[in-house]
């Protein structure tokens, strides 16, 4: 009986695994090399792209990977990105001569950035959590947390704030913090603090911001050795960017201690692999202020999950969707909400974890969700292979991760193409996807840089392309990879626009409601 007929009454059911667990190697949840048959030994230095055309390579050779954000002020147009320096500010108001204006900001581990139209502020939230080292399966600890006995220990008495800290980003060259808040409801400044802290979230610029987090020390039943803590909802009150609020916590029965009888029901329970908790903020496509409602939520292998959000502070699951997944990887870590209006349909995609795909490969979800309350599959995104001039014929043989990471940056200036998206890829770059026919997606384009690292060091090169951002107004895309940051077009969009100009309109219906207020600042 599928899972989601028992969300609403406490207990966690769900579809058999395809994979019986007998035959289920642990070492498929290493993140340290798995050259297999056909493998190749060297790294790609080669670049392929293919309807698409490269216009500017900033900051060359270097790391330039992290998480993209946008903002704007009049016609100047702004890049925030992590870096190893912290995050960075580049003025893209030319995109082919963009330059940096703030290096190392400020630190996070995510960010979220949107114009508060109560505060009149462009405000970060910026993400942070326990993060301890030397946590993740290696060689000598293949099976991660289950074979190294520090690790339960490690997670749970790390140092640091476990929550977020909120910055005005409204003069980009000077970022000032406004506020820090923690998720476990307790003074941030303590040393040790209950619960992973915020891995990511969803803020559109609106009164409430919604968390990725294990709001304290309960919420333990997480399979995958990749973390001690499954994270669930935490929804927060920041119209008062400088005083933010609890409003409300959502799990799913069984994440927490104490909810052994829905745990022990759950498919994944006791496989020491899957994913079972959740991936990224809920998405909430219209602002809950505005008359939005429902918030769409990648739970890993536990599913998407559909809250009705419209009384926040005590949110109800009204669909799920839950197909059959193998164990391994993240089957489901982010949704793509940013054509609901148009279209009805999300887009929920996986994250692949390991290299030399040393774990099951899960597919990207087009979704109908027209009746919210029965999300309806309607095909899977095909999977890339390597240019016919690669030396391999599958990207499993080249080395690294080959999969997704996470949709095009969410709060972006213009309206997304309804018929093309688009997935940083990791080894296999950047790739487009045509969904004029949702039956029947296809591969339009794509990009794949030089991979960067050497073969050595095997966190050098794992994620050559990770986050993207398109500038839909401007028909230009930025991609941070591991050798910099690129900036493409393809005629898939139309002609790129390289002058500057004003934001008139945004990928999310009441994103960013009075930025060009800001125009003065």
């Amino acid at each position: 009986m599928p899972r989601r007929d028992f969300l609403k009454s406490g207990i966690a059911l769900g579809l058999s695994s395809t994979l019986p667990l007998a035959l289920i190697s642990r070492s498929d949840a290493n993140h340290h090399p798995h050259p297999h048959e056909g493998s190749i030994d060297f790294l790609d230095r080669n670049m392929y792209i293919h309807d698409m055309e490269v216009l500017q390579h900033f900051e060359a050779g270097k790391n330039r990977r992290g998480d993209l954000q946008f903002m704007s002020r009049g016609a100047e147009r702004f890049l925030f990105q992590l870096t190893s320096k912290g995050c960075s500010v580049y003025d893209i108001s030319d995109p082919l001569r963009p330059s940096i204006i703030n290096e190392g900001a400020f630190d996070a581990q995510q960010i979220q950035l949107a114009y508060n139209r109560k505060a009149g502020k462009w405000i970060v939230i910026a993400a942070q959590h326990s993060d301890p080292a030397n946590v993740y399966p290696s060689a000598e600890y293949p099976q991660g947390r289950y074979d190294n006995p520090r690790i339960e220990d490690a997670w749970r008495d790390w140092k640091g704030l476990r929550g977020i800290v909120i910055w005005d980003a409204t003069d980009p060259t000077d970022i000032r913090q406004l506020s820090e808040y923690n998720t476990d409801g307790g003074d941030p400044s303590r040393e040790v603090q209950e619960g992973m802290g915020v891995k990511e979230s969803f803020y559109t610029g609106g009164k409430y911001c919604f968390l990725d987090t294990s709001p304290d020390n309960s919420f333990i039943h997480m399979e995958s050795p990749l973390r001690y803590y499954s994270n669930a909802i935490q929804v927060i009150d920041v119209e008062d960017p400088e005083n933010p609020r609890f409003v409300s916590n959502a799990w799913l029965p069984g994440q927490r201690a104490g909810e052994e009888a829905a745990y022990r029901a759950w498919p994944e329970h006791g496989d020491k692999l899957s994913f079972t908790g959740l991936h990224s903020g809920t998405a909430v496509p219209v602002n809950i202020e505005d008359g939005g409602r429902y918030g769409y939520s990648a739970f890993g292998a536990l599913g998407m999950v559909i809250h009705d959000f419209s009384r926040p502070e005590s949110p109800q699951v009204v669909g799920h969707f839950d197909p059959p997944s193998k164990p391994g990887a993240i089957a489901m870590h982010t949704v793509d909400v940013t054509r609901i209006d148009a279209r009805g349909i999300v887009l929920v995609e996986p994250e692949a974890v390991n290299p030399d795909c040393n774990e099951p490969q899960h597919p990207i979800w087009i979704v109908d969700v027209t009746d919210p309350a029965r999300p309806r599959p309607i095909s899977q995104l095909p999977k890339p292979v390597p240019p016919p001039e690669a030396p391999y014929r599958d990207f499993c043989d080249k080395r690294g991760r080959f999969g997704t990471h996470a949709p095009p940056a969410w709060n972006a200036p213009g309206k997304v193409d309804l018929n093309l998206t688009m997935y940083p890829y990791f080894i296999a770059g950047l790739q487009c996807f045509d969904i004029t026919n949702l039956a029947r997606p296809t591969i339009a384009a794509y990009f794949i840089p030089p991979q960067a690292g050497n073969l050595e060091d095997p966190g050098s090169y794992h994620r050559t392309v990770d986050h993207i951002l398109v500038e839909w107004d401007r028909n230009l895309i930025w991609a941070g990879t591991d050798s910099g940051v690129y900036l493409l077009s393809t005629p898939r969009l139309g002609e790129p626009i390289v002058d500057p100009m004003p934001v008139t309109e945004w990928s999310l219906p009441g994103s960013n409601i009075g930025h060009d207020a800001s125009e003065a600042g």
